[in-house]
C-alpha cells in the first residue's frame, strides 16, 4: 500500500511501502518490533518492582530471593532504553525496507498476556482446598535407620513451658512435634493458622496449617498439627485462627499422632503474607 505526505518519510517495517522519491538522503524505520519488545521490558520491570515495593512478592517467591528479583527488574531498564532508541531509525534512502514476517509478533503474544494478567487479576493465596492435592505434612517423612534428623530447636524447646510458634521457626517445631512429640507432652504452646479438616476426624478436631515454602509456590507444601476443641465443627476449613493449648496426643486413623488441646483461640485475619520461609533451606 503506498500514501503521499506525512508518511513519505516513514516506512512501517512491513505494513507500508513508499514512493520512492530522491529528494531525501534518509528515509526513517518505525520499527513496531522494537516498539512491543520495549513495552514488554518496561512492563515486566514495573510488575517486579511494583510487588517488591506493595510487599507481595512474598506471595510468589521466598523472601531471601527478593535481591536477586529486584537487580533483575532494575537490568531491564537499560534493555527497554535500548529497545526505545530503535524504533525509529535512519536508514539510506536507496536501501530497500526490511520485510518482517507478521507472524513472528504472535511470539510476543504469551509475554502480553502475562503482563495483562498480573496486573488486571487480584491476588490469590493458596487456601484450604489446596491441602488435600499437595498432601497434608507430605515432606514429614520418617527418617531412614542410622540417620540422625537435625533438631536445632530441640535444646531450646525443651527450656520452655509455652512454644511460641513463630513465622520464622514454623516448620522445625511442627517436626519436633510430628517425630518427638513425647518430649513436649504438657507444654503449652501458641500458633497461628487456618482451619483444614482432613478425612477421618471427629467433629471436635482440625488442623490448623500453614504453607511452607522453601523457593516458591511451586513448592509449597501444607505443615500442621491435629487439634482438639468443643464446638470444632462450627469453623469453617480455611478460617484463620490464633490458637493457646497444650501438647498431648490423641488418635487419627489407628495411629497415635501429636495434637493441641486447644484452651482459648480467637478469629484472626489472614496475615499479610500467609504463608512461612524456613530461613536454612
Amino acid at each position: 500500500m503506498c500514501r503521499r505526505g506525512l508518511c513519505d518519510q516513514f516506512i512501517i517495517r512491513g505494513e507500508l511501502c513508499l514512493q520512492h522519491r530522491h529528494r531525501y538522503k534518509y528515509r526513517y524505520i518505525f520499527d513496531i518490533d522494537a516498539l512491543l519488545r520495549s513495552i514488554i521490558l518496561f512492563g515486566f520491570m514495573g510488575l517486579l518492582l511494583w510487588l517488591i515495593h506493595t510487599n507481595q512478592l512474598t506471595l510468589y517467591i521466598n523472601p531471601k530471593f527478593s535481591v536477586l528479583v529486584e537487580t533483575a527488574g532494575y537490568l531491564l531498564f537499560p534493555l527497554g532504553v535500548a529497545q526505545m532508541l530503535s524504533i525509529i531509525q535512519p536508514i539510506p534512502f536507496l536501501n530497500s525496507p526490511h520485510r518482517h514476517n507478521h507472524a513472528s509478533r504472535l511470539l510476543y503474544l504469551p509475554f502480553i498476556a502475562i503482563l495483562a494478567l498480573a496486573f488486571l487479576l487480584p491476588n490469590n493465596t493458596l487456601n484450604a482446598n489446596l491441602v488435600n492435592n499437595k498432601g497434608l505434612n507430605s515432606q514429614l517423612t520418617a527418617p531412614a535407620p542410622g540417620y540422625e534428623l537435625p533438631r536445632p530447636l530441640a535444646a531450646k524447646l525443651r527450656r520452655y513451658s509455652l512454644i511460641e510458634v513463630t513465622d520464622r521457626d514454623y516448620a522445625e517445631i511442627i517436626n519436633e512435634l510430628q517425630f518427638f512429640s513425647q518430649e513436649y507432652l504438657g507444654k503449652e504452646i501458641t500458633m497461628t493458622g487456618f482451619v483444614f479438616r482432613p478425612p477421618g476426624i471427629t467433629k471436635n478436631q482440625f488442623s490448623l496449617v500453614r504453607y511452607v515454602i522453601v523457593c516458591c509456590t511451586a513448592d509449597a507444601l501444607p505443615y500442621g498439627v491435629l487439634c482438639e476443641c468443643k464446638n470444632g465443627e462450627k469453623f469453617k476449613d480455611g478460617t484463620w485462627l490464633s490458637i493457646k493449648g497444650v501438647i498431648q496426643q490423641s488418635n487419627y486413623e489407628d495411629k497415635v499422632v501429636p495434637a493441641i488441646k486447644i484452651t482459648s483461640l480467637k478469629q484472626v485475619k489472614e496475615p499479610q503474607t500467609p504463608y512461612v520461609f524456613p530461613p536454612n533451606q
